[in-house]
């Protein structure tokens, strides 16, 4: 048996038995980082980023009541959300929210990154939408997202619409423009209801079914590859494809070179005479007139072919 000297320990004593030692450290840092984060304000911090981000968007402000944090799902609340009419173009019609809510939803691999997904909801809307933020750019995902008459209203000024269009997309941003869109926007039985345009009396009218598959460029010239309108007892039926220039700032003024096919019904010539003399005679093939939209949108007359 070894002799020690008497002040020295043997070596023994400083060899941690049984992983002793990586268990003390480990305890050690679990507790630094649960003292961490029990004593740091992070839910200050979040919100005031968040708080800061929103009022930075001056051009399309939200207005809320209160922002909470949520811990089972992570993300935020905001409580009693509205957004301004400006994001609209159409400032003092502000839209009401019933929800408004982002909460992480986990990795995302195309681009690698993380992905959130930001909840909205009005009587009759729901807007499902997933931003991803990645190394090599972001992108949002549209899904499951049902625009009824409350939101068609905002962005169109006047109560025409009834029924709910169907979106699904993808955009992919760079920087703060969108640099590519791919949108699919459907509908099953979309209506009019009674109105008043140019001073004649419009009546509801049965439009039926809907499709519209578009694409849309950095430039902002969006590509309609293609426009249904209608069935074979609706009120009107159109064919169309071209593309729009389109204005950020009033969607009237967005520049539209369209051609295509219309259907008229009796009863729509009946409601709009004046449609007869916009046709000046030209006849129709397979019941279907021939013309081509050009110029602002707000402005542009069609001119049958």
């Amino acid at each position: 048996m070894k002799k020690f000297p008497e002040n020295h320990l043997e070596p023994e004593i400083y060899i941690a038995k049984d992983g002793k030692g990586f268990k003390r450290w480990l305890l050690v840092v679990v507790l630094f980082f649960a003292t961490f984060v029990f004593t740091f304000p992070f839910e200050k911090t979040l919100l005031g980023f968040v708080e800061k981000v929103i009022t930075s968007q001056r051009a399309c402000p939200i207005s809320y009541e209160k922002i909470e944090l949520s811990y089972f799902m992570p993300g935020i609340n905001f409580k009693n959300p509205t957004i301004s009419g400006n994001c609209f173009q159409k400032p003092g019609n502000d839209l009401a929210l019933d929800k408004l809510a982002v909460t992480f939803a986990g990795p995302n691999f195309s681009p690698f990154g993380v992905r959130f997904k930001a909840l909205a909801e009005t009587e009759q809307s729901h807007i499902e939408a997933y931003p991803a933020v990645g190394f090599s750019g972001r992108v949002v995902r549209i899904t499951d997202t049902k625009i009824g008459a409350d939101i068609l209203s905002t962005l169109t000024g006047m109560d025409l619409i009834v029924g709910e269009l169907d979106i699904d997309g993808l955009v992919e941003l760079a920087g703060n423009q969108v640099s590519s869109a791919k949108l699919k926007i459907e509908s099953k039985s979309l209506k009019t209801s009674m109105t008043n345009i140019a001073g004649f009396l419009l009546p509801p009218m049965n439009l039926g079914s809907l499709l519209v598959l578009s694409e849309l460029d950095a430039s902002g010239k969006l590509f309609i590859e293609k426009l249904t309108l209608g069935s074979a007892n609706s009120t009107l039926a159109a064919n169309f494809k071209g593309d729009l220039t389109l204005n950020r700032y009033n969607m009237l003024y967005s520049n539209a070179d369209l051609t295509g096919e219309v259907r008229f019904s009796d009863e729509f010539f009946e409601a709009i005479p004046i449609v007869k003399l916009l046709l000046q005679g030209k006849q129709p093939t397979d019941g279907f007139y021939k013309l081509e939209l050009k110029g602002p949108l707000g402005q542009t007359r069609p001119n049958f072919l």
